[in-house]
């Protein structure tokens, strides 16, 4: 029975000897911490390194761009005033050539040239014995055309209103030359003209009215816009 007791007390202080060695090694390795909300896990710090790995915008830079274009134009011309009671409508046909630039928009300018050929008036011709009177009246000047859509908002057509300012060189030819000395066979005059149209598809359509006093007029015709340089 004292072998007994012995060997169980021998045993209890080989397990409290085990026990604190086990508890003094353990408390020799390095615990690991986690950082609190200031450290690497923190809102904030999240936030910077998605700013930092995030590709940084480059500004848009603005495109300009225009080219020269070549604008025929055929029509009617109709004369007022003076110049119908003397002669009937004609034929109109022109060219302009148009300087188109993003800077500025929204005008146009351009150079013109335009022709109208008029034949004179039956009653006119044949109450005075005339067996021809034409009237011919070409134009060279220039003008400027305002692009509306940049005001009037239009899914349909793009207004245009056009500003010209021309030299009119007029030719009328009499036959008999020796009849109705009163008329001017030649002159050249300065004229100006305002014009609307309206864009349809490829084509500008619309009319405008001359300002030349004896030889007024007003002309409905259609053009197109031909690109000859883009830069």
């Amino acid at each position: 029975m004292s072998s007994v007791l012995s060997r169980v007390v021998v045993l209890a202080v080989f397990c409290l000897l085990y026990s604190a060695n086990s508890q003094s090694q353990f408390a020799n390795i390095p615990k690991l911490q986690l950082k609190n909300s200031d450290g690497f896990f923190s809102k904030e710090s999240l936030a910077m390194d998605t700013l930092k790995g995030a590709p940084k915008k480059t500004p848009a830079q603005k495109v300009n761009i225009g080219g020269l274009f070549l604008s025929p134009t055929l029509g009617i011309a109709f004369p007022t005033g003076t110049f119908g009671d003397l002669s009937n409508s004609g034929f109109f046909y022109g060219f302009k050539l148009e300087l188109g630039f993003s800077k500025l928009y929204p005008f146009v300018f351009g150079v013109i040239y335009e022709n109208q050929s008029n034949p004179g008036n039956a009653e006119f011709t044949t109450s005075n014995f005339l067996t021809q009177f034409d009237t011919e009246i070409t134009y060279l000047g220039g003008g400027v055309d305002i692009l509306l859509n940049k005001y009037l908002k239009s899914d349909f057509t793009a207004p245009i209103l056009s500003l010209e300012f021309k030299f009119a060189d007029v030719v009328r030819t009499v036959t008999p030359d020796n009849l109705v000395p009163e008329i001017v066979r030649e002159e050249s005059i300065f004229t100006y003209g305002v014009g609307l149209a309206f864009t349809l598809y490829i084509f500008d359509v619309g009319g405008k009215y001359t300002f030349a006093g004896d030889y007024s007029s007003v002309t409905f015709n259609a053009r197109i816009h031909i690109p000859i340089v883009r830069f």
